[in-house]
């Protein structure tokens, strides 16, 4: 594990952990790195949820006994540096083989990954080397090197097994009550250590029990969040998910965030209010008036990427980020 200053050091660049997973979070380390070819001194950490189950990662995992790896590709590819070399491997990180191919369905990213694990023993040295290859700007850390599956009990009682049966489930009458593991796995060293030595710690933005919840589910997370000296923020998500969080309000998302990290942590919340969306489309997650008196900072501004409302435009989130990251705890 690399040297760190002691807990609470306020560097001269700011060190920035983005908790997360989806598309979401590589959305922010996308915007993050522009700022940072830019010019900008930030020095950037993400913590990837490694319980999904669907699609590449599921087959593998059900093959090789592995944590999840997709989130992790799409972190890497998010953060490689721009060049002839690093956007050819992007290339190769993201391709998908067809049916033709005796390999359908999986990611050559996640089948590199999976090669590099086994080859080296561990996932910690499988995403170092992929980020090498990659010249990440930035660094990828699993929440977890060990598997384990996401399970939701629902307001009526029943439970759900797995992240693909939570994240896709056709029928929505009874809403989630709580999300946990199967089995308590423990937080991965070095997600502790980025946590601990953060100036700022984002959460989402995401879906919230299968992406932003599960990096509060390992052993050691949530404490080392309510423990951080770090400014934490919530980035809200553009719309609710009917499979998760319908008919949520941004109050209820962060009652929800807290709830998981085990007190009122979150320090600010970050919410698009673009005009006329909210009227244009009910799923819209705006800033309620309960949400005022659950949080010391509502910052709110138009962050809908212009070619898809459903998508935060990168630049735009990151720059609020980073405007964020300058108020003072």
């Amino acid at each position: 594990m690399r040297s760190q200053p002691s807990p609470g050091h306020k560097s001269h660049h700011p060190r920035i952990v983005a908790i997360g997973g989806g598309t979401g979070l590589p959305n922010l380390l996308t915007g993050l790195a522009g700022l940072q070819r830019l010019g900008s001194d930030l020095q950037i950490s993400a913590i990837v949820t490694t319980f999904d189950d669907g699609g590449s990662t599921g087959m593998l995992r059900k093959r090789y006994g592995i944590p999840a790896l997709g989130d992790i590709r799409r972190c890497l590819t998010a953060l490689a540096y721009p060049s002839d070399d690093s956007d050819a491997m992007r290339e190769i990180m993201n391709h998908r083989f067809d049916a033709q191919s005796g390999l359908q369905g999986h990611s050559l990213g996640n089948l590199i990954l999976a090669a590099l694990l086994r080859k080296h023993g561990d996932l910690d040295s499988a995403v170092k080397i992929a980020a090498t290859i990659l010249n990440s700007q930035g660094e990828i850390i699993p929440v977890s090197t060990e598997p384990a599956n996401l399970r939701a009990e629902l307001g009526d009682g029943t439970w759900i097994e797995s992240e693909t049966a939570i994240d896709t489930r056709a029928t929505i009458e009874s809403p989630i009550k709580r999300i946990s593991l199967n089995h308590s796995v423990p937080a991965n060293p070095d997600a502790i250590a980025a946590i601990n030595h953060a100036d700022l710690i984002t959460l989402g933005p995401g879906d919230l029990y299968t992406s932003i919840i599960p990096n509060l589910l390992p052993d050691g997370m949530a404490s080392a969040i309510r423990k951080s000296r770090a400014r934490v923020i919530y980035i809200c998500n553009l719309r609710n998910k009917p499979a998760e969080t319908a008919r949520f309000t941004a109050s209820d998302y962060l009652r929800t965030v807290n709830s998981y990290i085990g007190a009122q942590r979150v320090d600010a919340v970050l919410i698009n209010d673009a005009t006329g969306t909210h009227d244009a489309d009910p799923s819209a997650v705006q800033p309620d008036a309960d949400l005022y008196n659950l949080v010391s900072e509502v910052a709110t501004a138009d962050l809908a990427a212009a070619d898809n409302s459903a998508q935060h435009n990168p630049d735009l989130l990151a720059e609020q980020v980073v405007n964020l990251q300058r108020h003072t705890r």
